[in-house]
């Protein structure tokens, strides 16, 4: 082999391997974005979870307080009609 063929493999052999670090710097560059994504990805979960537990813990308030004014308007509507009926008692004479 002459020198002129080795001076030909030796560029087509840095040629690929030009080729070769510029895939591996994509793939590393890739590999950033999913590594990115991917702790968005469980900000948003971790987001979601605490929502979840905020509408659980607001439902659980809504419920009890929904019982809460059941029972106040009985018991006010069940003192108003004793009221009115005590007072028809007190004016059934005259």
């Amino acid at each position: 082999m002459d020198d002129d063929q080795v001076a030909k493999r030796f560029d087509r052999l840095e040629n690929k391997i030009d080729k070769l670090v510029d895939v591996m710097a994509s793939m590393a560059r890739m590999e950033e974005r999913l590594i990115g994504q991917d702790a968005r990805l469980k900000r948003h979960e971790f987001r979601l979870d605490e929502s979840e537990k905020k509408i659980d813990d607001l439902t659980e308030a809504t419920q009890t307080n929904s019982f809460v004014a059941k029972v106040g308007t009985t018991l006010v509507s069940t003192i108003w009609a004793g009221l009115v009926a005590y007072l028809f008692y007190l004016f059934r004479d005259q």
